[in-house]
């Protein structure tokens, strides 16, 4: 009863407009949940807070970038140019797919098919293909293609994005 009590009163009432809400027991023992208090009674105020839903992707112009220009690294444990080329996408809060032609004789012969050889690190953002890590060129063709440098005061990094049957690593 409570609940249902609790779920008409949300159902009924604009969340957008209410900042709290009032709960306490009428004569017979029921909860009662309003946003007005009682009058002549005690009651508890609940603040309701706002339920912000926070999409994956980021914001419209990002969402965009990776649907159009969808953003592939091609890397293992080469040292420190892998390293710094995962860095780069993780500081930028950029998804991507990432390849390794060490551990996959498919990415291997892909990537060999893509550029000539399976040197990496290799970006591919869109059709456009960087091979070796320039920061800059690297920073250049993300702008280009809609991957805006972040907000530095918001928090946050990229990690693969796994898309279909790329292989998809947890730990850039």
């Amino acid at each position: 009863m409570r609940r249902l009590l609790l779920i008409a009163l949300f159902a009924l009432s604009p969340l957008s407009h209410a900042s709290s809400v009032y709960q306490w027991k009428d004569a017979s023992g029921n909860v009662i949940f309003s946003d007005q208090p009682p009058p002549n009674q005690q009651a508890q105020k609940r603040e309701i807070k706002t339920n912000v839903m926070q999409t994956s992707g980021g914001n419209f112009n990002t969402r965009e970038a990776m649907r159009n220009n969808p953003v592939t690294l091609w890397s293992n444990s080469c040292g420190q140019a892998c390293d710094d080329a995962r860095s780069m996408l993780s500081k930028r809060g950029i998804a991507y797919s990432l390849r390794n032609p060490e551990a996959s004789a498919t990415d291997y012969d892909l990537l060999k098919k893509l550029v000539g050889s399976a040197t990496v690190p290799v970006l591919q953002v869109g059709s456009k293909t960087l091979t070796g890590f320039n920061a800059g060129a690297w920073a250049s063709a993300l702008d280009e293609a809609g991957y805006k440098t972040p907000d530095p005061t918001v928090k946050g990094g990229a990690t693969p994005a796994d898309k279909g049957d790329n292989k998809a690593s947890a730990n850039p």
